[in-house]
Formats: structure tokens, sequence, C-alpha cells
């Protein structure tokens, strides 16, 4: 496969599993890459992480799935954290965290496996949900492929901390912006009765949300 050691500031690449799984938990989406008849695809998705290995799903039906089952991919998964702001615009930065991993899109086919990934997906983006909706049902779960992607073949790269270069009592202002992605409040749809109560999970998720 792909080697995974960036060959711009190497010095800023890892495969510390830790590392790696932090920036993949603390994710939302991530980019799977693959080649469908000839001409480069990709498509951003949805995932959960189970030890060494994240999970992905999609209509049995789709052409996505359907192109990647069996195949080589490339996946990716970035969080902006800051911009960094130089003396020149040359100079300019960003404070980020990526993942960029090459595996083989394999296929989980038992419902059992596929029913307990639904209910690992749904939970981690809204934990305490399955207990207040109920698992899927077989047919829903029939309609859906579920691939994994092995993290073997995946590697970290970080950048952190101040401008990093030389500035004099004639430069502009100077410094990072953070960024910060999060939770806003719950809007109830317009078909519910506007007086009923946020659930308690979701309360706890907006208020103990902070920084994604």
């Amino acid at each position: 496969m792909a080697n995974t050691t960036p060959s711009r500031y190497p010095s800023r690449g890892t495969q510390d599993k830790e590392t790696l799984y932090q920036i993949i938990d603390e994710g939302l989406f991530c980019t799977v890459a693959f080649v469908r008849d000839g001409i480069p695809h990709q498509i951003p998705t949805g995932f959960a992480r189970v030890e060494n290995d994240i999970y992905i799903h999609a209509s049995a039906k789709s052409k996505f799935i359907e192109a990647i089952a069996g195949s080589i991919v490339s996946f990716s998964i970035i969080h902006l954290d800051a911009l960094v702001l130089a003396p020149t615009a040359f100079d300019h930065s960003f404070n980020y965290r990526s993942v960029i991993g090459f595996a083989q899109a394999v296929e989980i086919s038992d419902p059992t496996e596929k029913l307990k990934f639904f209910n690992l997906f749904t939970d981690r983006y809204i934990p305490g949900r399955i207990n207040d909706i109920g698992e899927p049902n077989a047919d829903q779960v029939n309609i859906t492929k579920i691939v994994k992607l092995s993290l073997d073949n995946a590697a970290a790269k970080v950048r952190t901390g101040d401008v990093n270069v030389t500035m004099d009592s004639d430069s502009a202002w100077c410094g990072i912006i953070p960024l910060e992605q999060h939770y806003g409040q719950p809007q109830i749809d317009h078909q519910l009765d506007q007086n009923s109560p946020t659930p308690e999970y979701i309360k706890q998720l907006i208020d103990g949300s902070g920084k994604s």
C-alpha cells in the first residue's frame, strides 16, 4: 500500500496509536477516496471506530459502497484548530490534526455484527439515543451495507504552536485565532409539540459538548 510518511515536514507525522485514535474519535466525518471506472471519486461520510478499525455504512443500493467493497481505498480525517497569522501572507498557516490511511474495505455481512455497528454509530453521535428510539429492525439492517477499514496503514500529521517565523517591530499583528466546533442548541421539529421536553441525554450532550 501507499506510504503514509509525510513528504513535507515529516517531523509532524506520527503513527502513534494514541494520537491516531484521539484524532479519529474527535472527528465527525471522514472522506473516503476511491477509483471507479478509471475516475477518482471521494465521498464524505460518518463513521465509528472500534479498536483498530473504522466502520462506515450506506444503502445497499449505493454505488459508493458497491465500488469500495473489497477494494483498496484512501481515507482522511481533519481538524482545523487555528488560523496562524504571520508577518507575510506567504508564511500564514493553520494549526491542524489529520489522519490519512489506506485500507481494503471489508464488508460486514453478519446481521448481528451489523446491528452492533448501528447501535454504536448512533450512540457515538448522540449518546443515549438508541435507548430512546430502539434498535433498527431486521429490514433496516438488511438494506444497509457496512464496511470496515483497518488503521494498520494510517498515520497522523499535526501542526501546533505559534507562528515560528522571525518578526520585527514593524510587523502587523501576528498570532493564532483558535477555531472551535461544538453542538448548538437543539431545535424541535415543527411536526412535534413545541412543549415536548428535551430529553436529558440531549441536554447533557449540549452542556458537555465544548470543543469536539
